[in-house]
């Protein structure tokens, strides 16, 4: 629970987090800095390194690299159940104002992603429904584990406003850097420029997704879907932020 302990003890001051995560357009989202013990960052970036990748992801244009099942991933299985615990879901509940948020043990979507050089991710809203768990999406939590990471190689984690005008918050994947953020259907996210870093260096993170039941008191999207990306309407084709000259 070393974790847990770490985020609770370094993050304690939940209203102030509270009330920033909810006034951060263009719906809540928040980044915390130094989220997991620096041996923790450390180890997990390790364990992208040297693990097996068992999903490539190739959807409207967007390209990464997945590993969704970590039970036999020493690191990451005990930041999973660290996340799941008790303790912790009592703290995100104080951050978030979301009490009964339930986290999924299948890590369905979630776990490890790597992303290297010519990769994006485009604008998109997320999968709503949790099939296996039969619950709705609330949370997501992006921690990166990218050290050095310079803003010219883009791969920051833009969010777009509901009329799809403009990016109204951004964070670039430094490592340690924890964004917290609730599911909204009109949310879309992603990085949608393509990844410049050197050859050799990678994009990586690691996603843990919270549920809540549809006897909840929250106003949920309860039409199932998967994950909508933001299309040109005209051209037919996935939106792309154009490339700066």
């Amino acid at each position: 629970m070393k974790n847990t302990e770490h985020i609770i003890t370094k993050f304690s001051d939940t209203t102030r987090i509270n009330i920033d995560y909810v006034k951060t357009p263009p719906y809540p989202n928040i980044a915390l800095d130094n989220f997991l013990p620096e041996e923790t960052i450390s180890a997990m970036k390790q364990e992208c390194n040297n693990l097996k990748w068992t999903r490539e992801f190739t959807r409207n244009g967007s390209h990464m690299i997945e590993r969704h099942d970590v039970e036999d991933l020493p690191v990451a299985n005990e930041v999973r159940n660290d996340m799941s615990s008790k303790k912790f879901l009592n703290w995100l509940g104080e951050v978030t104002g979301h009490h009964d948020l339930i986290p999924d043990p299948h890590m369905v979507g979630a776990g490890y992603m790597r992303c290297t050089r010519g990769d994006s991710l485009k604008l998109h809203s997320d999968f709503n429904f949790n099939n296996t768990l039969k619950l709705y999406r609330m949370m997501s939590i992006n921690i990166y584990l990218n050290r050095d990471w310079q803003p010219e190689w883009n791969g920051d984690l833009q969010f777009w406003d509901f009329e799809r005008k403009e990016c109204k918050t951004r964070y670039y994947p430094e490592a340690g850097k924890a964004v917290i953020f609730r599911h909204h259907k009109f949310g879309f996210h992603g990085h949608p420029k393509s990844i410049q870093c050197p050859e050799g260096i990678y994009r990586d993170g690691f996603r843990m997704f919270y549920y809540v039941s549809e006897m909840s008191n929250y106003k949920l999207d309860k039409n199932p879907h998967r994950s909508l990306y933001w299309y040109d309407e005209q051209n037919k084709q996935p939106y792309d932020v154009p490339e700066q000259e």
